[in-house]
Parts: C-alpha cells; structure tokens; sequence
C-alpha cells in the first residue's frame, strides 16, 4: 500500500495539470505518464520487474469506432507482490493505468466464477 500511495505522489503533479471532469466517456490517459527514464527508475525502487507484456487497445475518440494499439506492461515485484500496470505512449513515455498489491496467481476464484467466467 506504501507503494501505491508513493507512486500516485509521483504522479499527482502531473495528474493535476490535466483533470478534466468524468462522466462516464473516454480517459485521457496522457496526464498520468512520465518519461522512461522517470518511469524505470521508479520500478527499479520498487523492485518491480516486467512480468506480462500485451497490447491494450483503446478507442482514440466518442464515436468508439476508432481504436489504437499500445504497448502495455505488466511490473510486478516476487517479493512484495506489488505491481503496476502501464502503457507505452508516445516518444517514451510510460502511462501508469493501474498500481495495486497482493497480485496472486488466478487459482479457482469463486467471486470471479460468479460471473461467469
């Protein structure tokens, strides 16, 4: 949770010069991203190494009829089992989506059977 915490307070400057109200359309995800540089040396801090690399894709405007691809990763640390999930924006710029704790393997998970998976 320490991690968590630490890694949106990197982040909030940024977060801060780009909120924009939500209702329930499209995330802009630009104003959460930091340079590589930025970016790994925050994961190496926290021990977090690429574990799961994927293509996330998203819709580029309202219509949700236009869609691009971008390169996403999955860091997490064995140890800790923090992790961070993030996509590759631009020249080199890393978006962080995502940020939690407690990763474990999916293992017969009833709340996730519920609903039919």
């Amino acid at each position: 949770m320490k991690k968590t915490l630490a890694t949106l307070l990197i982040m909030l400057p940024v977060m801060a010069m780009s909120q924009q109200e939500l209702k329930g359309e499209l995330v802009d995800l630009v104003g959460m991203c930091v340079g590589e540089i930025q970016f790994a040396e925050t994961m190496t801090s926290y021990g977090e190494i690429p574990f799961v690399t994927m293509m996330t894709v998203r819709p580029v405007d309202k219509t949700m009829e236009n869609y691009e691809e971008y390169p996403t990763v999955l860091f997490m640390n064995p140890d800790t089992r923090t992790w961070t999930l993030a996509e590759k924006r631009g020249n080199n710029n890393y978006c962080v989506i995502g940020v939690g704790d407690n990763a474990a393997p999916y293992i017969n998970d009833p709340a996730i059977k519920r609903y039919g998976t």
